[in-house]
């Protein structure tokens, strides 16, 4: 998690803001699972096994900044979440030791 996000497991529940997805057919209230399902119906993908969506990735090729010409390779969906403040119960202590050292 070096920037701050965690990759979501596909059971896990997401609630965003009512107006966030539009175009897709998907509650507010969410499995991870689900948002890949209305992706994959959005962009015409229903055929496709969501095992290799989110696992074992689809075959494509990729054009890179980094790099020149095309690479083969795989690429696959993952929703990442990072929190907006830390909600370890530690903080709390933290905070009052700081205020203690000034």
């Amino acid at each position: 998690m070096e920037d701050g996000f965690e990759r979501l497991n596909h059971d896990e529940v997401v609630s965003i803001e009512p107006d966030t997805f539009n175009k897709l057919d998907i509650a507010k209230t969410f499995k991870v699972r689900d948002l890949i399902t209305a992706i994959k119906e959005y962009i015409g993908a229903e055929e496709t096994d969501e095992v290799n969506l989110y696992t074992q990735g689809l075959n494509c090729e990729v054009l890179q900044f980094s790099t020149q010409g095309w690479k083969k390779g795989k690429v696959r969906l993952a929703l990442e979440f990072c929190p907006d403040e830390s909600e370890s119960p530690l903080d709390e202590i933290f905070q009052k030791l700081k205020q203690v050292e000034k």
